[in-house]
């Protein structure tokens, strides 16, 4: 792998496809050239962006767009409903899952504005 290769994977916006989306997640920071701590780390970064969309999802599927390259991984996934409104922090639930993504992702941020928004992260070697 030279270049960066991207991947997309729609599920349904329930729980119990949270498994098909981390088994991807793993095999594709696997081809990153992830060691096993960075992609344990993808692992659950991917389970609590799925938990975080799934709270907000904005439709009834979720599109998980991975780019996998030589030592990262990115992740965007989407769309979720993003109004000032639910951003308030007051979901203990959100509050956690953000603490995680941003404590194991080298990136994390809501794309967007009112409407429909995205989880974009990022993922590196060492």
């Amino acid at each position: 792998m030279i270049e960066a290769d991207r991947v997309e994977l729609v599920v349904p916006a329930r729980g119990e496809y949270a498994r098909t989306v981390r088994i991807t997640a793993t095999e594709l920071a696997t081809r990153a050239g992830m060691d096993f701590d960075d992609i344990d780390d993808v692992r659950m970064a991917v389970e609590e962006a799925f938990v975080f969309a799934v709270a907000r999802v904005a439709l009834d599927t979720l599109t998980f767009s991975f780019v996998v390259a030589p030592g990262s991984i990115e992740l965007t996934v989407g769309p979720i409903s993003c109004s000032d409104q639910e951003n308030d922090g007051s979901d203990r639930g959100e509050l956690y899952a953000r603490f995680i993504l941003e404590s194991i992702c080298d990136e994390f941020e809501i794309l967007g504005s009112d409407g429909a928004c995205a989880i974009r992260l990022v993922k590196k070697t060492g």
